[in-house]
């Protein structure tokens, strides 16, 4: 098993495994090229491909997730080299292909790195052996998954399935936003509009709860040149006010990358736009479900976006600091919300098989 940080070095080597679209070298040269501050690791071997990053973590935001407030006055000042064994940019989809169950250990022991903190999202964690299983294990927000069914063919059909109250808060969001234009983007418009989807995303993403390294909105350019990623923009008088990105994947769509601007969204229904768009996408292309990410849940259960229970294993590295964190991380909880449910009683449709 070895490890490289530089593409150039691995990348005759790494495509001749079975790899997917989400670690082709030309897919992870783009993370590479765009992210310069964080550390990428392509560990391989002739049964196994792994993507992996090297990042410093901010403990700022994280007070949110504590049940002990008093905890956070400690917490929001600590930072840790994270190892996260999975591309931190698109956390939700597998950054590694392997014939085997991965050997943790076998890889701590070949990494030259320095790290703090040990990550591993849940799919990562099922795929891996290791002697010594020393993990914390903390819920994250789920994936908001809406399942497309069969009968729908546009966003009327889709919207007919609503009880009444539910739909009459679609119909409202549809009109409220009627006076936008929807378009895709293609590499000039990202040109033109690169500092304005920059101050667009930042938005967005300053008033997240937590964050891994920042995404650097650049890497459109030459994601969109791939059949798999598209880039959509929100237009008002020919002024850009929010942007998608979307990953196509077979029968999946992924909703990703989104920025809006917030002193508009109350009068224009940006953000539900975006996720109607979203969805009607989804539905002409036959899609058979929509993974919208982990963000303001109880608004996208509002759509029929079901969650998913995810997870991550956290692992100090050493002995000592795993006695100071773990009473801390084990305080760590999600933010409880109610889920709602906008879909008919009578609303029982055969699902596409699921791929």
């Amino acid at each position: 098993m070895k490890v490289y940080t530089d593409i150039a070095k691995v990348k005759a080597e790494w495509d001749r495994f079975n790899v997917s679209d989400f670690i082709h070298s030309t897919f992870l040269e783009v993370f590479y090229i765009n992210h310069p501050k964080i550390k990428h690791l392509f560990v391989i071997n002739k049964d196994m491909r792994l993507y992996a990053h090297i990042f410093e973590l901010r403990f700022d935001k994280i007070v949110r997730y504590l049940r002990n407030k008093r905890l956070g006055l400690f917490v929001k000042f600590l930072k840790f080299d994270v190892l996260y064994l999975t591309n931190s940019f698109i956390t939700n989809i597998p950054a590694f292909a392997s014939k085997n169950k991965i050997n943790l250990d076998k890889f701590l022991s070949v990494l030259q790195y320095n790290y703090t903190l040990l990550v591993l999202p849940d799919f990562v964690f099922n795929n891996i052996t290791t002697e010594k299983n020393e993990f914390c294990k903390i819920e994250v927000e789920g994936d908001m998954v809406l399942e497309i069914h069969n009968k729908w063919f546009n966003i009327d059909s889709y919207v007919s399935d609503f009880r009444k109250k539910y739909r009459k808060k679609i119909k409202k969001f549809l009109h409220s936003s009627s006076e936008i234009e929807i378009r895709p983007m293609n590499t000039n418009d990202l040109v033109v509009y690169s500092d304005k989807i920059k101050d667009l995303f930042s938005e967005v993403i300053n008033e997240s709860k937590f964050t891994g390294p920042l995404f650097n909105t650049d890497s459109f350019l030459s994601l969109i040149k791939k059949d798999i990623f598209k880039v959509y923009g929100y237009f008002i008088n020919n002024d850009l006010i929010a942007f998608s990105s979307e990953i196509h994947q077979d029968k999946v769509l992924y909703s990703y990358y989104v920025g809006f601007d917030k002193s508009l969204n109350k009068t224009f229904s940006i953000y539900a736009r975006i996720l109607l768009e979203t969805i009607n996408n989804a539905i002409v292309l036959k899609k058979d479900k929509v993974v919208f990410g982990r963000t303001a849940n109880e608004f996208k259960s509002n759509f029929g976006a079901k969650p998913i229970k995810s997870y991550v294993y956290v692992k100090a590295s050493n002995r000592y600091l795993s006695i100071i964190l773990n009473p801390i991380l084990k305080r760590l909880s999600i933010k409880k919300w109610t889920k709602r449910s906008p879909f008919k009683d009578a609303h029982k449709i055969i699902n596409k098989p699921t791929h």
